[in-house]
């Protein structure tokens, strides 16, 4: 099955059912979120088209979607003749009115803010087929506010991915109180049909769910590191080389559910762990509200020492090396 790795590029031939025939795809914005989005969309057989007001950013997005294809096609995911079809599926615009005007589906991917995103809106509004679909890949922004700036707004959401977008499979489905509910299944379908795990954030939240998540861990592990506790590469250490493993394949209420054992459960693990080791925990943990300067210089000097002389560049490959080598083994027989 295709659904939940999002590795497999899919090719359409013409016969299949692609919800009410959404196959165009415009992406707005073609930073590293808006090319990883193009080479996902692109690989799985979509006509996409990248937008981006200066020619050096579109030059520079489609450069990112190249070497992402050229990494997928060393890694054995695709082929030479899969990354020249994925590539012959892209075009890029200079102006948003070219890029949306024939999209089914449009993903807005520029900066988080909105004074950017609500002008951008505006024309996408405007310029778009009316039955279109009109996200933004915002990663904590309010949809409802950003809802504000059009006229449809039972067509417009958040669909937020986690980066690199072709490769992480999450993705944040976040309506406004004014989405419809037409737009959120057809939403979650295409995203499915991507490869996706979609989840949907039924109140919007500042940081949605994954977010929120990783700010409540990181600042722990932060405040780890500021007491004294352990250096920064040992807090890394203590997280994927134990919970982080776990999580990769299963979420805490599930693990600590197998924890309480056949017979209990997650309600034994509660009654014993939860309201006791866990419970002497909560209490201590950190409740600070911002990273102080000594904090983040402390933090740059761990992680340099944590890099161990290795480039910004071989540690992202290395992350994408280990990324695909754990989908493969999780998702390829779901």
């Amino acid at each position: 099955s295709n659904v939940n790795f999002p590795l497999i590029p899919i090719t359409f031939t013409g016969g299949e059912d692609l919800m009410h025939e959404m196959k165009n795809i415009a992406v707005i914005g073609t930073g590293v979120i808006g090319s990883g989005w193009v080479t996902l969309f692109a690989m799985k057989g979509y006509s996409v088209s990248a937008y981006s007001r200066k020619a050096e950013t579109r030059a520079r997005g489609l450069k990112a979607v190249c070497t992402n294809l050229d990494f997928l096609m060393s890694k054995g995911v695709i082929s030479e003749h899969a990354k020249k079809l994925s590539l012959e599926r892209i075009t890029t615009a200079g102006e948003i009115s070219e890029a949306i005007r024939n999209a089914d589906f449009i993903v807005e991917a520029t900066a988080d803010s909105y004074e950017i995103k609500k002008p951008i809106f505006r024309d996408i509004d405007k310029y778009s087929p009316e039955d279109a679909i009109l996200t933004s890949s915002s990663s904590g922004l309010d949809p409802n506010e950003i809802q504000k700036a059009i006229a449809r707004k039972d067509k417009c959401l958040i669909a937020h991915p986690w980066n690199p977008p072709h490769l992480i499979p999450l993705v944040e489905i976040v309506p406004g109180e004014l989405t419809s509910g037409d737009t959120v299944s057809k939403t979650v379908e295409l995203m499915e049909r991507l490869g996706k795990i979609p989840v949907i954030v039924r109140k919007a939240v500042p940081g949605y769910i994954g977010n929120r998540l990783a700010a409540a861990l990181w600042r722990e592990a932060i405040h780890l590191v500021k007491e004294g506790v352990a250096t920064v590469e040992d807090v890394d250490k203590a997280l994927y080389a134990g919970p982080g493993i776990r999580w990769a394949f299963m979420g805490p209420h599930l693990i600590y559910h197998l924890g309480g054992g056949e017979t209990g459960g997650i309600g034994h693990f509660i009654d014993g762990i939860g309201n006791t080791t866990f419970k002497s925990i909560w209490q201590d943990l950190a409740t600070w509200d911002h990273i102080t300067d000594s904090m983040k210089d402390a933090l740059i000097k761990g992680v340099r020492e944590e890099m161990k002389g290795r480039s910004f560049a071989d540690t992202a490959k290395l992350r994408d090396d280990r990324l695909i080598d754990l989908l493969k083994i999780i998702y390829s027989g779901s």
